[in-house]
């Protein structure tokens, strides 16, 4: 029996806000780009209830921090979250796990599920959701098509917004004064079509500026200089990819389900360079993944995908990448298309836990080695 319980769910989101009719307070967000072609990131937190079913957001509790880029009273949400995250980490030596969703989910579906994986994962961590515009439609039969379709487009659009909010929290942290910084650790898991939105966020972050751009000169006092820093703040600037511009960021990177290519490690310009960000990467698969073999693989024409079998060759992938098939301990009878196994099996939910809390890969309980680098988790 689970005992009710409030969480507080961190976020950022480029989604189209949605405001009272002549007013600008939000009180949602809904399926669409937001602001600048989806780049324009807003900042927030919110408050869920754990139940016995799952969890329920309190869309009353919805905290939109104001934002305002230019002018003398420009104001910056993103300073007002990351420091309450960061005050939090520091006093309570709390890590921070980051989220983000994938295919099918509306704001309050992804400020939900980050807030059941808070208490079903047992963590005593601070929880922070990137939510990109998804349509969270209940899925209809025949297929989807047109909702996959959706949520793809906006997915690989919003890795920009990813990689800004991430340049973002580097500016925070590189402003802050050494006795203010938390050392605690930050985790990422990434679902489904969430890995293709890192993918594309992982690009950007290659092709953004040596060093950012900090200020903003009057239009016309150096139209190159202005130019370059309106696109650093609405966007990442167009230029040669170099994987020397990502630094570490996360401890440990979780993919679960990946709908990505199962050649994506391989190749420089999806995820090849990911491990440079954290200190580990770990991939869970399985080849019974419904949304997987059937809705990304076979009607939308993808190739094989990375949350089916896992990489596809792990010699030439990086000895940082960890592969997981977790098909012996889930039941499609507790879900149906075998593809939401991170946030239902405790098994599952164990072993990642386990990565979470930095242990081997070769000591983590009730796995099984089946080749360098690749391991599956086993019933006991």
């Amino acid at each position: 029996m689970v005992t009710k319980k409030k969480v507080t769910v961190y976020f950022a989101t480029n989604r189209m806000p949605i405001a009272g009719k002549g007013s600008d307070a939000v009180f949602d967000f809904g399926p669409d780009l937001g602001p600048i072609d989806g780049t324009a990131v807003r900042f927030g937190s919110a408050e869920a209830t754990i139940t016995k079913d799952g969890a329920e957001a309190d869309m009353g509790s919805l905290y939109v921090a104001p934002e305002k880029l230019f002018g003398p009273d420009a104001r910056r949400g993103s300073r007002d979250i990351f420091e309450r995250i960061r005050t939090d980490m520091q006093n309570k030596g709390r890590p921070t796990l980051v989220l983000i969703h994938g295919f099918s989910n509306t704001f309050q579906d992804a400020l939900e599920r980050a807030a059941w994986i808070s208490h079903f994962y047992g963590i005593d961590a601070n929880i922070f959701v990137f939510s990109w515009p998804s349509l969270g439609r209940n899925l209809p039969t025949p297929l989807p098509y047109v909702d996959y379709a959706h949520d793809r487009q906006t997915a690989e659009a919003s890795g920009i917004a990813v990689a800004r909010t991430m340049q973002i929290l580097y500016d925070f942290i590189d402003g802050l004064q050494r006795e203010r910084l938390c050392q605690q650790p930050l985790h990422l898991i990434a679902h489904s079509m969430g890995v293709y939105v890192l993918r594309h966020a992982l690009q950007a972050l290659m092709r953004r500026p040596v060093q950012p751009i900090v200020g903003l000169p009057e239009p016309n006092s150096d139209q190159q200089a202005f130019d370059e820093g309106r696109r650093s703040t609405t966007g990442i600037p167009a230029a040669n990819a170099d994987a020397n511009r990502l630094r570490r960021t996360f401890e440990e990177i979780v993919l679960a389900a990946g709908d990505e290519d199962d050649d994506s490690f391989e190749d420089s310009h999806e995820l090849r360079y990911l491990p440079r960000i954290a200190r580990r990467v770990t991939i869970y698969h399985t080849h019974r993944d419904w949304i997987l073999s059937t809705l990304s693989r076979v009607t939308k024409f993808n190739g094989p995908r990375l949350g089916m079998d896992g990489p596809d060759n792990m010699a030439a992938v990086s000895d940082k990448v960890a592969s997981v098939d977790v098909s012996e301990v889930i039941n499609a009878s507790e879900d149906f298309q075998s593809h939401q196994y991170y946030r239902i099996f405790p098994r599952v939910r164990d072993d990642i836990v386990a990565v979470l809390g930095g242990q081997a890969n070769e000591v983590i309980n009730g796995r099984a080695n089946s080749s360098a680098h690749r391991y599956r988790i086993v019933t006991q």
